[in-house]
C-alpha cells in the first residue's frame, strides 16, 4: 500500500512527470510501509482490544470488556491514535528519512517539524476510521480494510513528511 500511496503522492497530489518519479523515496516508503504496516502494525492492531479489555477490567468498567460494545471500539480507536502519536509517526519520519539517505538529525528535526500536524491530521483520519472497523467489522477483516485505508493514509503522511523538507509548498501557503 506504500507504493501506491507515494506514487499517487507524487504524482497525482505534488504533479510530478512520471519521468520526474523520485525512486529513492518509492523504494523508502514502499519498504517502511511493508515492514511496519505490513509486518508490526498487524500484530499492534490485534493487542488492540486485549489492551482495552484490560483497561476494563482494571477500571472494573464493563462496557470496555465487551468486544462488541461501542465503548470498546471507541477504546481501540483511542489505543491506535495513542499509538500513531509516539510510536508510528516518529518511526515513519525517521525509518523513511534514513532509507532516502537523510541523516538521523535531519529526520528528527523534519519530525519535530511536522509531528504535530502529522498526529492532528491522523487522529481526524484514523479515529473515525478505526471506531467503525472495530465496532461495525468482524475481527477476521479489520487489518483487511485497514490496509485498503491505510493507502489514503500514506499519501496524506507521505506529502506532510516531504513538504517541509523543502521539496514542496506548506498547505498554508497555498491559501494565500
Amino acid at each position: 500500500m506504500g507504493c501506491c500511496g507515494d506514487l499517487l503522492c507524487q504524482h497525482a497530489v505534488e504533479g510530478k512527470l512520471r519521468h520526474d518519479t523520485d525512486w529513492r523515496r518509492l523504494y523508502a516508503v514502499t519498504t517502511f510501509e511493508a515492514l511496519y504496516m505490513g509486518g508490526l502494525f498487524h500484530g499492534f492492531c490485534q493487542a488492540f482490544p486485549l489492551v482495552v479489555s484490560f483497561a476494563g477490567r482494571k477500571l472494573a468498567h464493563g462496557p470496555l470488556q465487551a468486544t462488541d460494545s461501542a465503548a470498546h471500539a471507541l477504546g481501540c480507536a483511542v489505543v491506535d491514535t495513542l499509538h500513531d502519536g509516539t510510536v508510528m509517526i516518529p518511526c515513519y519520519f525517521l525509518g523513511v528519512g534514513m532509507l532516502q539517505g537523510d541523516t538521523l538529525a535531519e529526520g528528527r528535526a523534519n519530525l519535530r517539524r511536522e509531528w504535530l500536524n502529522s498526529w492532528a491530521v491522523g487522529a481526524s483520519f484514523w479515529m473515525p476510521f478505526m471506531y467503525c472497523n472495530f465496532a461495525y467489522v468482524r475481527p477476521q477483516y479489520r487489518v483487511r480494510l485497514m490496509a485498503v485505508a491505510n493507502t489514503v493514509w500514506s499519501v496524506l503522511i507521505d506529502y506532510m513528511a516531504h513538504r517541509s523538507k523543502g521539496h514542496l509548498p506548506d498547505v498554508r501557503d497555498c491559501a494565500d
